[in-house]
């Protein structure tokens, strides 16, 4: 199974140790890194800017994937359910804020850290749901689809520029969906 992690929170690795960021933390060690998944300098610096939002940063990972999505179809047709590993970048989870949020006021955090580990691990959620191990974001607002109500597997990365969602009770690609905040 694949699964999503902060390199800063080890009770969420699971299996090989992959990096999917830039850098990676002094004295850490990791068992490999996916290039392809790795943010550009040029989004990593505008993102730290504040130069651009989440909705600029997703569509341009989106076009940096799309390059690479050649190696990544190979990436993702090798991986083997059985064999556990957690994607690993720099940004916290949330969870801990999450939880001391509810602890305090009794209810959930709405907002929750973005990072590109998330458009990464919806990819392998859509692609290879059977490696699908989950993410370490909580919180996450999807849309669901019109027909059945069920949450959908969001349209990240299609083959050419088909931006429809996949939603797995229906066992259909559809652009027919709903968005709510789930609270």
């Amino acid at each position: 199974m694949i699964y999503s992690a902060s390199y800063f929170e080890s009770q969420r690795h699971h299996g090989q140790l992959i990096s999917i960021s830039r850098s990676i933390p002094k004295g850490f060690r990791v068992n490999g890194t996916l290039n392809f998944f790795v943010p550009s300098a040029d989004l990593l610096k505008d993102w730290k800017e504040k130069l651009i939002d989440e909705e600029a940063y997703t569509a341009r990972y989106r076009e940096q994937i799309k390059a690479n999505f050649k190696i990544i179809k190979g990436w993702l047709s090798e991986l083997k359910p059985e064999k556990d590993a957690t994607l690993l970048c720099w940004e916290r989870s949330g969870a801990e804020e999450t939880i001391k949020t509810l602890e305090e006021t009794g209810r959930w955090q709405k907002t929750q850290p973005f990072c590109h580990r998330n458009l990464v691990i919806k990819l392998v959620q859509k692609y290879r749901p059977d490696c699908y191990g989950g993410t370490d974001v909580n919180n996450l607002s999807l849309p669901i689809c019109a027909k059945c109500r069920t949450e959908i597997i969001p349209a990240f990365i299609t083959e050419g520029f088909d931006d429809r969602h996949y939603c797995t009770k229906c066992q259909t690609w559809t652009l027919d969906v709903v968005y709510r905040d789930k609270t």
